[in-house]
């Protein structure tokens, strides 16, 4: 067999590890987030099971016994096609349906490493073996087992590449998480095709009724609350009815958390979001600007608007898609004016004097990114701010000792003197307010509230008795100190 025919094995082969793993986390994203336990979970089977098949392949290979490289194709394209249904059918049994975020930490953790190992571990240890076997068929490996040995690696660890950048750039957009998984198995089974040889590589097309098969698995429940879904290339996104009436934008696995509402008929959402009203009702006169950080479908936004028309407000999301669906179904007006990327990166990038900037980034639901949370971005927020402007943060936990909360209202605080924290009433959410310089007086902030209808509904914030200092004192967040992942852990496997 040439080494032609064996290397554009090598680098399909490699394709598709990169390609499987990558989406892999993309189609467990529904059920189980992609938070770290998740992608620790996938990538950790992945290189456990690869292992595991090279050690075996290079046995069979030396012994000419054992699955050859036309079945371990076989078995490893008929599974990747299958994937999808796999997964949606093993993640259903593991987690319940009704599942909240407080109680989520070991199923998300302990539930995708099962899952993982359930779907991915036989065609990744199928796919390790390949290796070797493509190894000893190679002309020349007898005597020269080093250059072949190099030459086959070579070839394998450049199509990882392009399955790296192909799964992400090109076929995510163009074919979604189903779709790329399914082409990587079409694949494999392609590369399969030039070994078929044997009688024993010949009945491995029996794993072809594994793919056929699959459609008759228990798929998604079919949910009546569910308005729209896209995969974007940073989440899956969904479009949900609440029971109230209102619409609720859920990513990934949702869980009993959401990233914006709209109840129509009212500009209020009746949930932590409205409490934002108040930053924004409070800029000074002349910076009547407002721009809102982790804009999502645009709930600050429009709430700011409704209730004051004269506002100039505009919204950084890094997610395009997640605006257009706020234009679509969560009354996002259009005067809103977005800019789509990093927040911190365009907040360099927007013109100082901002009367108030609302900050509500969240990712996989429990994670702040850590370069928005730290010290050195802190003072690049307020330098943002006009004199007498606000800057206003969402936290989520439910106590003031959650280790995230505390983390990072601390570090607030030692930017902002004075900033004062209270949890939104019936919520998770902590809202932190800190302004530079001196806050208005309480009569002149319930005077605009009053003025703009929200005077009853956020009357608790006016009168303060919810508020307290942030706390002081301690471990401050920076750029290079900020392990923000490791506090949001471990206050979610307490529960907190």
């Amino acid at each position: 067999m040439s080494l032609r025919l064996l290397v554009l094995v090598a680098a399909a082969t490699g394709t598709a590890v990169l390609v499987v793993e990558l989406m892999a986390v993309r189609l467990m994203a529904p059920w189980f987030g992609q938070s770290q336990p998740v992608w620790t979970s996938v990538i950790g089977v992945v290189l456990a099971a690869l292992a595991a098949g090279q050690w075996l392949g290079g046995r069979w290979a030396e012994a000419r016994r054992g699955a050859g490289p036309a079945a371990l194709l076989l078995a490893a394209g008929a599974l990747s096609l299958a994937l999808p249904e796999l997964v949606d059918a093993l993640a259903q049994a593991v987690r319940p349906d009704d599942l909240q975020l407080e109680e989520a930490w070991p199923f998300v953790t302990w539930g995708s490493l099962l899952v993982s190992l359930a779907t991915l571990g036989l065609p990744m240890a199928a796919l390790g073996a390949v290796t070797p076997w493509l190894v000893r068929l190679a002309p020349g490996a007898d005597s020269q087992p080093g250059r072949v040995t190099g030459v086959i690696l070579a070839a394998g660890t450049a199509g990882s590449l392009v399955g790296a950048f192909g799964s992400t750039l090109v076929l995510l957009p163009w074919l979604g998480s189903d779709g790329a998984v399914r082409l990587a198995g079409g694949v494999l089974l392609l590369a399969a095709l030039p070994l078929l040889r044997t009688g024993r590589g010949r009945s491995a097309l029996l794993w072809l009724l594994v793919p056929a098969l699959a459609p008759l698995l228990p798929g998604p429940p079919v949910r009546p609350e569910l308005l729209a879904q896209v995969e974007t290339p940073y989440q899956a996104a969904r479009v949900e009815q609440d029971r109230d009436g209102a619409r609720l934008l859920r990513l990934n696995e949702g869980l009993d958390s959401f990233h914006s509402a709209w109840l129509p008929g009212t500009p209020w959402t009746g949930r932590y979001f409205d409490a934002f009203a108040l930053p924004a009702l409070a800029t000074p006169a002349g910076a009547r600007r407002v721009l809102v950080l982790g804009l999502g479908a645009g709930s600050m936004a429009r709430l700011a608007l409704a209730l004051d028309p004269t506002l100039q407000v505009e919204g950084v999301e890094i997610d395009a898609a997640l605006v257009e669906l706020g234009r679509r179904w969560f009354d996002l007006p259009e005067a809103v004016r977005v800019h789509v990327g990093d927040a911190r990166v365009l907040l360099s990038a927007t013109t100082p004097g901002w009367g108030a900037v609302l900050l509500d980034c969240y990712a996989s639901q429990v994670y702040l990114p850590p370069h928005l949370c730290s010290v050195e971005f802190f003072r690049q927020l307020r330098a943002s701010l006009a004199p007498g402007g606000v800057a206003a943060l969402n936290l989520g936990g439910r106590t003031r000792e959650d280790p995230v909360v505390a983390a990072v209202a601390r570090t607030f605080g030692a930017v902002f003197p004075g900033a004062t924290m209270a949890r939104v009433p019936g919520t998770r959410n902590w809202i932190v307010l800190g302004w530079n310089g001196d806050p208005p007086p309480a009569a002149e902030l319930a005077a605009r509230l009053s003025a703009a209808g929200a005077g009853e509904r956020l009357a608790w914030m006016v009168d303060g008795s919810l508020f307290a200092p942030v706390p002081s004192g301690g471990r401050l967040l920076t750029d290079r100190d900020a392990p923000v992942e490791a506090l949001a852990h471990r206050a979610w496997r307490a529960g907190a």
